[in-house]
Order: structure tokens, then sequence, then C-alpha cells
């Protein structure tokens, strides 16, 4: 999975986008008299003329192929449609991501090909469930929870042994490690 590193650099890119809209035709010269501010009226509009630009950004040698979804969620491929996209953000998977778009009645598109409003309602409607960075905090919570109360799963865990019933006489390779040979037996 390839991620961009465009989103470090946020200041350049804006200004980059924004030469290259004046650049390509998008704002006329009285527009670029009045500045940014008045050249542009509102953010969708922001949005889709740095979406336009997108397939063909290239920053400092790295093509953009994925959509910050921001708010700490992570990244999207772009080339890939949206119900296969947001799967790749940690804690959506098929049915979560068909139930998004269903509620904010998108398509079924590229990712690539999302408007300014229906990234931003994309973005909001994530706000709602716990996912990525978030997610993760949550179960690793949850883990030193059950450690600290010494309940039955919070020993096994902290033993590095499975908690949910599975046996350990053979197996349990996952948990405990990789085998240790124990020298004893001689064959005859």
């Amino acid at each position: 999975m390839a991620f961009s590193t465009a989103t470090k650099h946020s200041a350049s890119l804006g200004t980059f986008l924004y030469n290259s809209m004046l650049n390509s035709g998008c704002a006329s010269q009285s527009q670029r008299s009045c500045g940014l501010a008045n050249a542009i009226s509102s953010v969708g509009t922001v949005f889709d003329i740095g979406l336009r630009l997108l397939p063909n950004l290239s920053f400092h040698g790295v093509h953009v192929q994925c959509i910050n979804i921001g708010g700490g969620k992570g990244e999207i491929p772009d080339n890939k449609h949206l119900q296969i996209a947001l799967q790749h953000i940690h804690g959506i998977g098929r049915p979560r991501a068909r139930q998004i778009l269903s509620k904010l009645s998108i398509e079924n598109k590229l990712a690539r090909e999302l408007t300014g409003r229906e990234l931003y309602a994309l973005r909001e409607e994530l706000n709602n469930y716990m996912c990525a960075h978030e997610l993760n905090n949550q179960v690793t919570k949850d883990i030193a929870r059950l450690m600290e109360i010494q309940c039955y799963r919070g020993i096994r865990h902290s033993q590095g042994l499975p908690c949910r019933g599975q046996r350990t006489h053979t197996n349990a390779r996952t948990w405990k490690g990789k085998a240790i040979p124990v020298a004893g037996k001689k064959k005859a």
C-alpha cells in the first residue's frame, strides 16, 4: 500500500495547488488581483479544484496516490472504488463501508472522483465511528484493564498464552513464540 508523503508538506502543497490553479487558467486576471479569498468563494470549490489537479500532481518526485480522510483516520487509495478504499481504514470492513455509503447516498465510484462536499460528508460520518488509532488505543486499554484486575483473560494475556480456551499442549505457537528444542531423549 503506497501512501503519499505530500501530507508532510501541507503548506507547500497548498501553495503549489494555488499556483497551479492560477497557471492553468482556473482564475482570471481580475481574480488573481483580488487574492485567494475572493477568487475562490467556497470550501467545496477549493476541494474540487484540488481534486481536479490531483491526477497530474507530482510533488518532489512523489506521485500523490491517496486521499487524506483527516481526523486521524488515515488515508484511502484514490485508484479504488469507495467500498474497497474505505476498508483500508482499520476498523471498517465491508458491511460498515456499505452502510456509510448508503447513509450518505454516495455511489460506489473511484475515490478520486469524490467532490469536495462528498469528501467533507465522508469525513464527518467517519468521525461517528471508532476506527484507526482510536480503535487500537481502546483495545490496548481494554487488555491493560484485564491484566490489572487479574481476571483469567488478563492472566493469560500477561503470560502470553491464548485466552479463549484453545489447547496449549501442542500448537499455540503464535502466542508462545518459536519452539525451543529440548535436549533429552536419545534415539536408540
